[in-house]
């Protein structure tokens, strides 16, 4: 992450991965708290544990150890076919 805390606000989309945000940073993650609630943001989740991040997450997605890298992979396939980026 290269960006501020505070940017986050601007999202429409939010994966956390490997990081239990809401525990960790509970400061920042108002901001994707705010992106969720005043711009309908979607928040994805995952991690091998069910943590209070994953609790406020719309989408769960519980991967084993050494998947992550796959289910990346999949994510990128999928908004480019999709046509779900921006150029």
């Amino acid at each position: 992450m290269t960006n501020h805390w505070r940017d986050i606000k601007n999202a429409d989309v939010i994966l956390i991965m490997g990081s239990n945000a809401a525990e960790n940073h509970p400061v920042a993650f108002k901001w994707v708290m705010e992106a969720k609630e005043k711009r309908g943001a979607t928040i994805i989740s995952v991690d091998p544990r069910f943590t209070r991040s994953s609790s406020k997450a719309d989408i769960y997605a519980p991967l084993r150890s050494g998947t992550d890298i796959v289910f990346l992979g999949g994510m990128i396939n999928y908004a480019i076919s999709q046509g779900k980026i921006n150029r």
